[in-house]
């Protein structure tokens, strides 16, 4: 793997365990990734810069013309979460991106309020971390998330990951401490997908 893109692409759909799915961010209308960020941007925008407000019909169609470019380059893949049979309805979401080491991806998630405290973030992760793992080239797993976003440190290690370090990083919300925990895992070795409550 080259530091901008893959050979293979990762698929398009990942189910997970509890039955909701994956999905390439392309596959999901517009309206319903707005709807789910216009309705959670005082929970989503303490952690995320891109959900600071709600998204305008412009700014989403941009960010998806981006994001599909970028997919079909082999250079990063945005995903939303949804419930198996509703492409109508997101309940969060992530992506997967080269982070500039030679062989590693990154992984970000997000889940909508409603949805938090049920495994999903985590049960993303993971299948996030099993479908980069399986690709040409990615030799290991990333996830940096600020140390005060508690909730999130918590699903690196319940998923395999261990903390490399802890580094400064400019603030992207006011609530980050400017503390960025870098969480690792190797593609060496056998692995298993940890189901959260």
């Amino acid at each position: 793997m080259t530091e901008g893109s893959l050979s293979r692409l990762p698929r398009e759909n990942i189910p997970l365990p509890d039955g909701s799915v994956l999905r390439r961010r392309s596959l999901v209308p517009d309206d319903a990734f707005i709807a789910a960020v216009a309705a959670d941007v005082e929970h989503l925008g303490e952690w995320l810069r891109w959900a600071q407000h709600p998204p305008t019909r412009e700014e989403t169609a941009g960010f998806r013309a981006e994001q599909d470019a970028d997919w079909d380059a082999g250079r990063s893949f945005v995903y939303v979460l949804t419930p198996r049979d509703r492409f109508d309805q997101v309940i969060g979401g992530g992506a997967m991106f080269p982070n500039g080491a030679d062989g590693v991806l990154e992984i970000g998630y997000w889940v909508c309020s409603p949805a938090t405290g049920r495994g999903l973030a985590t049960r993303a992760a993971a299948a996030l971390t099993e479908e980069g793992l399986g690709l040409p080239g990615v030799k290991a797993m990333e996830i940096h998330c600020d140390r005060a976003n508690v909730r999130s440190a918590e699903i690196p290690p319940r998923i395999g990951y261990r903390l490399l370090r802890v580094e400064p990083d400019e603030p992207q919300t006011a609530a980050e401490a400017g503390q960025s925990m870098v969480w690792r895992r190797d593609g060496a070795g056998p692995h298993s997908v940890v189901q959260a409550p």
